[in-house]
């Protein structure tokens, strides 16, 4: 069940009571085996890894009208049409740490958003690291933007996790630029790379044990590190705010956001400092948070009520913010 932030179940902070799992997280847990560390583990085992566990919980793919291979002016894309008659898409950029992640895995989110939001959607095959280090994930997505822009009407920008932070740098981009975009869909995304905020250090206290997994905190907390030191290996250069949208000095004018948290999630923090800062500075912020939910969740379609919910609140929020472009329910 989700909720507007300032309802939540527990607060990360409160170490006298134990975090509490949806109970279909906590059957999802039992069931897990450990993935392997990214940071001694091949690449490729990591990415071959994740890619059979997503796919193994996203479900059968929601039929659309058509599916095509799409050369976003040299980015590999997939663009998703529920009707075939869209003026309006999403750039969708899959999580995955900036280390792994493919159009596949982000098949089944695309479609339901697609469905559900009535606007077409464009998953976009970025660039991963360590290969590619940043920018160049974000400058693919800001490609993928610019080929949407002259093929439809209306261009929205969306993402999970990485994905998440991909999507929020591009609102930005589109803010410094002078470029129109109609709404930013943030799934539990990454907006900060500052290791040792209030909230980091007390996730990674209180959740030294959950759902029966010892060490999920610490481990969490060493993974995020791991990623950020991957796709920016340049210290100096996290701060900065296309890397860490949340530093940067100024949200005003970027497009309104849409998003969702996760209770039990190492990022919930900097998503709720995010929608407080662009609240602050005149920017409508929609924050759901989902109670008893971990990272991950949203492409869970074929375990996780919730996620079958917030795609629900995320296609709401595009039918919004192209009201006029896309058909009435």
């Amino acid at each position: 069940m989700s909720a507007e932030v300032g309802q939540k179940r527990s607060d990360v902070h409160d170490a006298d009571v134990p975090p509490r799992p949806h109970e279909q997280v906590r059957a999802f847990l039992e069931r897990s085996t450990p993935s392997p560390d990214p940071w001694t583990a091949d690449i490729a085992a990591v990415r071959a890894d994740t890619r059979e566990r997503v796919l193994a919980v996203t479900g059968v793919p929601q039929p659309v009208v058509s599916v095509e291979a799409i050369d976003a002016d040299g980015v590999a894309a997939r663009l998703y049409r529920p009707t075939g008659t869209e003026r309006a898409v999403l750039v969708w950029a899959h999580g995955g740490g900036w280390i792994h992640g493919d159009l596949d895995t982000a098949d089944g989110v695309a479609r339901a958003l697609a469905n559900k939001g009535g606007c077409a959607v464009l998953s976009v095959d970025y660039r991963l690291a360590p290969e590619h280090p940043f920018p160049a994930g974000l400058d693919d997505v800001w490609t993928a933007v610019e080929w949407a822009r002259r093929a439809f009407d209306g261009v929205a920008v969306g993402g999970d996790s990485s994905g998440g932070n991909l999507a929020a740098a591009a609102a930005l981009k589109a803010r410094d630029g002078g470029v129109e975009i109609a709404a930013q869909l943030l799934v539990y995304p990454v907006l900060d790379s500052t290791p040792d905020t209030d909230y980091k250090i007390a996730f990674r206290r209180r959740y030294a044990r959950f759902a029966g997994r010892p060490g999920f905190g610490p481990d969490t907390y060493r993974r995020l590190e791991h990623i950020w030191e991957t796709y920016v290996p340049d210290p100096a250069l996290r701060a900065s705010p296309y890397a860490s949208p949340l530093h940067a000095s100024s949200l005003a004018g970027v497009a309104p956001a849409t998003i969702i948290t996760a209770e039990h999630d190492f990022l919930r923090g900097e998503a709720e400092d995010y929608a407080g800062r662009l609240r602050a500075e005149g920017v409508p912020a929609e924050l759901r948070e989902y109670a008893g939910q971990i990272h991950g969740f949203f492409e869970m379609l074929s375990v996780m009520s919730d996620a079958r919910h917030a795609v629900g609140v995320a296609g709401d929020a595009l039918r919004r913010a192209f009201r006029h472009l896309v058909d009435p329910v």
